[in-house]
């Protein structure tokens, strides 16, 4: 009876161990999944605290409606993907409406044009301009909301004189 009792108690140590192997196994992993997500998360909101957007001027093309709106990358950290920008405008005590990018500009569409070289990159220290066919007469005073995907967000209220 001596040995059995033994035996079973090296096999319960032996299985002990395995499951506390296998729990370990698993809870590593989980911890690194969390800590990679957890990291890129910091990444991510590192990034956008350096990017800092400043509205400069604005002014209207008189024989085409077209609105120029002059914005500058002020803070540190280069954007990519300039075409998944919202651009929203209205009159500075009303509602917004939404602009979405199209190369080739319509009414309710915006695009865009690098001053600092075309290079795709909205670069620390370059100022785009975003050409914006309205779709109303906003009169002289226009707000203009930029958002960046990432929550970036510029908001500056332009006179418009025509030009």
């Amino acid at each position: 009876m001596g040995e059995s009792t033994t035996i079973a108690h090296a096999i319960f140590i032996i299985v002990s161990v395995m499951m506390a192997s296998v729990l370990a196994l698993v809870v590593l992993a989980k911890l690194s999944y969390v800590e990679s997500i957890f990291s890129e998360t910091i990444k991510e909101k590192a990034d956008a605290l350096g990017l800092r957007l400043m509205i400069v001027n604005a002014y209207r093309n008189s024989t085409s409606g077209v609105i120029y709106v002059y914005v500058k990358n002020v803070g540190t950290t280069p954007f990519r993907g300039i075409e998944s920008i919202d651009l929203y405008m209205g009159n500075y005590t009303g509602p917004l409406d939404y602009y979405h990018y199209n190369a080739t500009l319509q009414p309710g569409e915006f695009n865009y044009t690098e001053l600092g070289g075309a290079d795709g990159v909205w670069s620390p220290g370059e100022t785009i301009r975003f050409n914006v066919d309205p779709l109303h007469d906003y009169g002289d005073l226009v707000r203009v909301r930029i958002v960046l995907p990432n929550g970036v967000t510029a908001e500056d209220v332009v006179e418009l004189p025509r030009g």
